[in-house]
């Protein structure tokens, strides 16, 4: 449901698109001057301006003019039955998203009014999704253990529900991937991913972050702005470390949770959105709960239906495939496609205690890859990774004897192949779906097939498409 403004000094063509446009949905306010109009929009937030050029004492081009000011995401469409080519000029020019000529149809400025409103939608995503939506290309669950198999069939069974989920684990273990893998299998997918991360917003802005605000609701609030509920309507709102939420806030979140409905920091209009929500954190909430620093309806409401992230000492079966994975992405994302992990190196990993789990594996490969010049990462370039239990200032580990490294590479070849096999399998022998499942161009897995002779297993080189 949009809000719209429509303005013009025809009665009659006034109540004819209030009632086209609220039999669609959308909650409507009009105006027959622009002074009103202004007014209206000094008091409340509008997705959606249509106004009529010719108004008493001030035009529609000033109404827009101050309107843009006003509210920068406002999409204005302008109608003129004295259209001209440089009255259109000026209004594009001014911000406008279409310019209208009288008569018109009715169906044609609601399409109009649909494809604007679409647009807005597109601007506001894109003024706070950049490095804000959860995800990325090529990111998939590694489910290798019994532990991790455990975790992907309760995802694969809750996504395409609208149930909350609350996902647990220590820190670094992969809660946020576990949340954009619901979001991505569920129904929600073409639909934003929003993700707050609560402990890193400041208490006095948190409020204004989540339900938004309108121009002047504080100092230094220059402009109306939509909250992280309002982006995340149709989608997914991924409450990031929930455990670290501020008490104050906390009755405020279970209320909206519960209704859908809040109103912007400032205005007394109510908003309703349709959202489903993802909880995370690494904080024992039913411990916090007995402490009285965590609400128990919050819990019991975001708790629904609970998924736990083992920690990857939990797991040495995943990191093999991790490492790979980690290291592929890697290279990447540093002009090195070649880039490989030597398997001495593996064997020095899979003795580690990961107190830091999945991110400390993706940082220290990292660094290793800066630090290494060739195509292969090898066990000097981490020299601070010490196994469990390891004592002083020696490295990992020994390096294995030839016959087990030649034992482990072998491994980790068909570790390798059993994978892209798998996603091949998956994507019904579909090259393009199987490589961005792999996080792989097509040119690197088309590589792997010839490597692993894996046409073979089909009888033919795999569909493009």
């Amino acid at each position: 449901m949009a809000r719209l403004l429509i303005v013009d000094d025809e009665a009659k063509l006034l109540r004819l698109l209030e009632r086209l446009f609220a039999e669609h949905g959308h909650r409507v306010t009009t105006a027959t001057r622009a002074e009103d109009a202004e007014q209206r929009l000094e008091q409340a937030d509008f997705d959606l301006l249509i106004t009529d050029v010719r108004l008493p004492r001030r035009s529609g081009i000033e109404l827009l003019q101050a309107a843009r000011a006003l509210q920068p995401e406002l999409q204005v469409v302008v109608m003129s039955a004295y259209g001209t080519v440089s009255g259109a000029v000026e209004a594009m020019r001014l911000g406008a998203f279409d310019y209208l000529l009288k008569p018109f149809e009715l169906d044609g400025l609601r399409m109009i009014a649909e494809r604007a409103l679409h647009a807005q939608r597109i601007q506001r995503e894109n003024l706070y999704l950049r490095g804000e939506v959860a995800g990325g290309p090529g990111r998939s669950l590694v489910a290798d253990s019994p532990a991790m198999r455990r975790v992907l069939q309760l995802v694969q069974r809750v996504a395409p529900t609208d149930t909350t989920v609350l996902v647990l684990g220590e820190s670094g273990v992969g809660k946020e991937l576990a949340a954009e893998t619901i979001h991505a299998l569920s129904r929600r997918a073409e639909r934003p991913l929003i993700r707050v991360n609560c402990p890193a917003i400041p208490k006095d802005l948190l409020e204004s972050e989540l339900f938004g605000h309108v121009r002047g609701a504080y100092t230094g609030a220059d402009a109306s702005r939509a909250g992280k509920f309002e982006l995340a309507d149709g989608g997914t709102l991924f409450l990031d470390e929930i455990g670290d939420l501020p008490p104050a806030q906390q009755g405020k979140l279970l209320g909206v949770l519960e209704t859908r409905r809040f109103s912007r920091v400032g205005s007394g209009e109510e908003i309703q959105v349709d959202v489903r929500i993802l909880a995370a954190t690494n904080r024992d909430l039913e411990q916090l709960v007995a402490q009285g620093r965590f609400r128990s309806d919050l819990y019991y409401r975001l708790a629904v239906f609970p998924v736990v992230i083992p920690p990857l000492r939990e797991r040495p079966q995943d990191l093999p495939g991790l490492a790979i994975e980690l290291c592929e992405r890697l290279g990447q994302r540093l002009g090195r496609p070649g880039l490989t992990l030597e398997p001495e190196l593996l064997a020095s990993l899979s003795a580690y205690d990961w107190p830091g789990n999945v991110r400390e594996l993706r940082n220290l490969l990292e660094r290793a890859a800066v630090l290494s010049s060739g195509d292969r990462i090898r066990r000097l370039h981490l020299p601070g990774v010490r196994s469990a239990g390891a004592s002083g200032d020696s490295e990992v580990d020994t390096a294995p004897a030839p016959s087990s490294t030649r034992e482990l590479a072998g491994a980790v070849e068909e570790f390798k192949r059993a994978r892209i096999l798998r996603a091949l399998e998956d994507a019904g022998w579909k090259k393009q779906r199987a490589a961005e499942a792999l996080g792989l161009s097509p040119r690197a897995l088309s590589h792997y097939l010839r490597r692993f002779d894996l046409e073979s297993e089909r009888g033919g080189e795999p569909q493009g498409e």
